[in-house]
């Protein structure tokens, strides 16, 4: 399927996979996938595909509604396959930003984490940075390494403080106030997201932040279709081809905003 985007065209395939032979590339929240698996234990459909590689299988976007559909045992999942490396499909990280309630000594608070004292021009998008007044780089050596030491920090904040953080682009992210510390992860490049998920190497939970150029949703596939170990796929994809999408520009209004092109199934 094309979808006519200003002067470019993007391509994208709607279709059916085995459950167990896609890649995530990141752990799942315990508490959504929870309500996740509990919402499709009352469903009768999936409503919205599950972005995937068609090269590598790799789950861009979707992961806990993968997990949950695994979790239930079910055999076949509905997928949007695009080309990842297509330049309309853009790669950036979610930084974590904490409400501290006031000054935070990160040198103390992190005392058994190395840390280098930079200023913020300085900070690369390769680096993982803690920002609060002051800016501190976290090294490593490896992205690996990198997204270790992310949720150790990740974890320092959520437990000792008690505190969830607030998910933003990281490329959004500017100067914090005084009652605020950001977490800003290295932003990733497409061939390493790719690597670790054939590697089993699971990042933490809201490490990559996709933007496809155009999403599917509304496809209602029946639940019942993707139970089944045969002849679920060829009935899934008979059903799939005679579903016909509006296409919505953005920004939308939905569940929350969205940035990019909708296509509506009807």
């Amino acid at each position: 399927m094309s979808v006519p985007l200003g002067p470019q065209l993007f391509e994208l395939e709607l279709t059916v996979e085995k459950v167990d032979e896609l890649l995530p590339h990141e752990e799942v929240i315990p508490e959504h996938l929870e309500r996740l698996k509990a919402a499709f234990t009352v469903s009768l459909y999936q409503r919205n595909p599950v972005i995937v590689d068609f090269r590598s299988g790799c789950v861009l976007d979707g992961t806990h509604r993968w997990a949950a559909m695994r979790a239930l045992g079910f055999k076949w999942i509905a997928v949007c396959r695009v080309d990842y490396f297509n330049p309309l499909v853009e790669l950036d990280s979610w930084a974590r930003v904490y409400r501290v309630g006031g000054p935070l000594n990160i040198e103390e608070f992190l005392s058994d984490v190395e840390l280098e004292h930079i200023d913020l021009e300085e900070g690369s998008e390769r680096d993982l940075l803690v920002v609060s007044q002051e800016t501190y780089r976290v090294p490593y050596r490896s992205v690996w390494e990198a997204y270790t030491k992310l949720k150790v920090v990740d974890e320092r904040f959520s437990n000792q403080l008690q505190v969830k953080p607030l998910y933003v682009a990281r490329s959004s992210v500017g100067k914090v106030s005084v009652h605020e510390v950001a977490v800003l992860p290295p932003r990733l490049r497409k061939d390493e997201v790719v690597e670790l998920s054939k590697k089993r190497l699971l990042l933490p939970p809201k490490s990559t932040r996709h933007v496809v150029p155009a999403r599917p949703m509304g496809v209602n596939v029946p639940l019942k279709l993707l139970s089944s170990e045969k002849g679920g796929a060829d009935l899934v994809e008979e059903f799939l081809r005679q579903k016909r999408p509006l296409l919505v520009k953005p920004p939308i209004f939905l569940d929350r905003e969205y940035k990019e092109a909708i296509l509506y199934f009807m």
